[in-house]
């Protein structure tokens, strides 16, 4: 073997050995912990009075298109319980018809935020990777 090729051999076996770029198999612990550690630290260890600006019409039951009927709606939801499972939100009571508007008012003071606090919505905890990887979960603040 010539030295450049042995050099290549020695560090791909280094690289195995400490387990860097050695992707974990679909659907096991490795993966979902990866996901996990990959999230905003608000959504990796979510906590009671936690805010998500987030595509309403994703989660809740009311219909917040208005006139477009079927149209996506953003708005926020805040985190009222946490288990080791699932979290569980209400939808603030208005919508913004585009994502902007949801972020705005999350980064804002929240004074004037209505909740509805009759629809529980429960997400799997382990669902949240891939809720923000779609678009549903936008951005999170801890309050």
């Amino acid at each position: 073997m010539t030295r450049p090729l042995a050099g290549l051999a020695i560090a791909a076996a280094l690289a195995a050995c400490s387990g860097q770029n050695v992707p974990a198999a679909p659907g096991t612990d490795a993966t979902a912990a990866e996901a996990t550690a990959a999230l905003d630290p608000v959504l990796a260890a979510p906590q009671v009075g936690d805010v998500y600006a987030a595509e309403l019409t994703h989660f809740s039951g009311v219909d917040f298109s208005g006139p477009a009927t079927g149209e996506a709606a953003y708005g926020l939801m805040r985190v009222i319980a946490v288990d080791d499972e699932r979290i569980t939100l209400n939808t603030e009571t208005g919508a913004w018809p585009k994502p902007r508007g949801a972020i705005n008012e999350l980064r804002g003071d929240q004074a004037e935020i209505n909740w509805d606090e009759d629809e529980k919505i429960e997400v799997y905890r382990r669902e949240l990777p891939q809720l923000v990887a779609d678009g549903r979960i936008l951005e999170a603040r801890r309050m």
